[in-house]
């Protein structure tokens, strides 16, 4: 069956879905595990504790922000001591600070990184709100939960700076169904600029999967941040049903390419170690989506273990909160809460390159060939690494799959670089080609590609 072109646009491509693979030969996809880096934030402080987590962070102009919840110890299963959201910077997303804010009162004092105390939003998500009109009062929002009784609800804030909050709106935005009453783990949310609306995404109880109900992704959208649509459970390869319970999500869209990640937590309630109060392990997926609803599964491993930290071999003890971020040239990070529960809990950076979520790997030689495709622009980059004796070659054809005189198999590229222009004997310029179907082949050995954008000189 002959398959419409993919309009791919001038818009860069991961190796995260099959939908412009049409045949891989010796090729797989591997995931590649993230480098784990420095301790950035030690949750010592007396207005935090072993329960704070939700680590959300944002690049702006001058600086990195994060937001996360502080919170004691618990002292029995839904008793906590009372909850914060503090506030960090950094002018590198490597070493945070905590500014004394002076406006919240904890333990007697206002000395502290304290920038918001409301009971109706717990574990908030905040992000910067690019729609267009939004007043600078309301550059920035938040949403969290208030889970104080039931059905739980879903509050709103906003600032000018990320600091001082104010209300967004008078009352609840969501309230949830007496059918789906919990609003249970962290929120995420953003202005979703190519669909033109907000995104919230938070845990429901889905009615299937191996036991009678199952923590899973659910998602509403708005275009006015106060009026929100009924709730959608996305999709995972197609599944709404995951065989295992989900119980964060860190949802966000990657500042690289047109792709939204998430990150969730995959809980497991039937293994509990020996001498734990609490039920359960849990490690972090990898998940990717092109239209925010319907995401992949790239690989089957997680994306993100418990590692050789014993402090880690507990129920909700690791956690990547929202947003993959770039910290330096050709270098991602993201940030997670390590020991959660325990005396050590910090949150800590860890990195990858950048779109080294995935790639094609070969280790002999292999090929890809895609579906036929459009683009726009006049160059051919590629995000790629190589042994010193492994190489990607490629070659443009037609539709059909015959090479285009003067763009076959090129010479052997080997190296290593994030945006690296390809060329057919010195001529670089592809730019007859834009608009017109085609397909890409490459043949790698010893490579991972990342993935490829085509963009004008």
């Amino acid at each position: 069956m002959s398959m419409e072109p993919v309009a791919i646009h001038s818009d860069r491509q991961l190796f995260v879905d099959d939908l412009l693979i049409d045949r891989l030969d010796n090729l797989h996809l591997k995931q590649h595990e993230p480098v784990r880096r420095n301790r950035v934030i030690t949750l010592d402080k007396t207005w935090e504790g072993n329960t704070s987590w939700c680590p959300v962070v944002l690049r702006t102009d001058d600086r990195f922000k994060m937001w996360y919840r502080a919170q004691g110890a618990q002292e029995k299963p839904g008793d906590y001591s009372h909850t914060f959201t503090a506030y960090a910077e950094s002018d590198d997303g490597v070493t945070w600070r905590r500014p004394n804010l002076g406006l919240f009162e904890s333990n007697g004092s206002t000395d502290n990184n304290i920038c918001i105390d409301n009971s109706n939003t717990k574990n908030v998500a905040i992000f910067i709100d690019t729609c267009p009109g939004v007043p600078d009062s309301e550059r920035y929002k938040a949403v969290g939960r208030w889970s104080s009784g039931s059905p739980s609800r879903i509050y709103g804030l906003a600032s000018p700076d990320g600091i001082h909050w104010q209300d967004a709106h008078d009352g609840p935005l969501i309230v949830a169904t007496e059918a789906d009453p919990h609003f249970d783990s962290p929120l995420s949310a953003f202005w979703d600029a190519p669909n033109e609306h907000y995104v919230l995404y938070i845990r429901g109880w889905y009615p299937d999967g191996p036991e009678p109900r199952i923590r899973a992704i659910r998602m509403t959208t708005s275009e006015d941040f106060i009026h929100w649509t009924p709730w959608q459970y996305i999709t995972i390869d197609g599944n709404t049903r995951y065989p295992h319970h989900l119980y964060t999500n860190a949802g966000h869209p990657y500042e690289h390419a047109p792709f939204y990640m998430m990150f969730p937590k995959r809980f497991l309630p039937d293994r509990t170690p020996e001498g734990w109060d609490h039920e359960g392990l849990s490690d972090i997926l990898f998940l990717a989506s092109r239209d925010g609803l319907n995401y992949t599964q790239p690989s089957p491993e997680p994306y993100l273990r418990p590692g050789l930290d014993p402090n880690n071999w507990h129920e909700r003890s690791i956690f990547i909160g929202p947003r993959v971020l770039t910290t330096g040239p050709g270098e991602l990070s993201f940030y997670s809460v390590q020991n959660y529960r325990t005396e050590k809990n910090h949150i800590r950076r860890f990195t990858l390159r950048q779109d080294g979520f995935t790639s094609l790997h070969a280790a002999t030689p292999g090929t890809l060939v895609t579906h036929p495709f459009t683009f726009e622009g006049d160059r051919l980059q590629i995000n790629f690494s190589t042994s010193a004796a492994g190489s990607i070659r490629l070659a443009l054809l037609d539709a059909s799959g015959t090479p285009i005189p003067g763009f076959s198999i090129t010479p052997p590229i080997y190296g290593d670089r994030i945006d690296h222009t390809v060329d057919w004997d010195g001529k670089a310029d592809i730019g007859a080609l834009s608009g017109r179907p085609i397909r890409m082949q490459c043949e790698l050995q010893e490579a991972d590609l990342y993935s490829f954008q085509f963009r004008k000189n």
